[in-house]
């Protein structure tokens, strides 16, 4: 049986909210190098619409996040790749990540990260699911805040590898 994916935001909200985060972003950041670090797959296309939206100097890079799920809906992190090596020793670092849920994956990069001695280090969700929070952490910027049960998709979210390409974000 096919699930209804049920639209949650809309691709203008989208672009709406990502143009007044890069706003945001380089209003907090001043004239600073800004680098943008995507953790894959979920946050690619909002690393990419985001880096368009901020006006000044900003770089990106990725880092992947190799999961397991168990038979709940939260996965535990197996593996970790940096995959550009970057220097954030002095530098302005977001970490964007599509949905912050448990915290717990973002708490690890967010505490690896500052061992490299960055300038500022934020984090900003596309989604933050603070409803499923299971440890004390809270993005710094989020596009949207959300507490509704289900799996969300689109917008380069994906559920067992499909619905990615949709361009808007939808709930099922």
């Amino acid at each position: 049986m096919r699930k209804k994916i049920k639209k949650t935001f809309s691709e203008k909200a989208i672009a709406k909210r990502i143009a007044k985060l890069g706003a945001t972003i380089r209003k907090d950041a001043g004239d600073s190098h800004v680098l943008l670090l995507g953790i894959l797959k979920g946050a690619s296309f909002f690393l990419a619409d985001l880096a368009r939206a901020i006006p000044g100097e900003v770089s990106y890079g990725f880092i992947e996040v190799v999961r397991e799920m168990a038979d709940t809906e939260v996965a535990a992190a197996t593996q970790i790749n940096f995959l550009s090596w970057i220097n954030i020793s002095g530098k302005n670092v977001y970490l964007l990540k599509d949905v912050v849920s448990s915290g717990v994956i973002e708490n690890y990069l967010l505490a690896q990260l500052r061992q490299k001695k960055p300038a500022n280090l934020k984090l900003v969700a596309l989604l933050d699911r603070h409803d499923l929070r299971t440890v004390d952490i809270s993005p710094d910027y989020s596009a949207f805040k959300v507490d509704h049960g289900g799996s969300y998709v689109g917008y380069g979210l994906e559920l067992e590898g499909k619905h990615g390409n949709l361009p808007w974000i939808g709930r099922m």
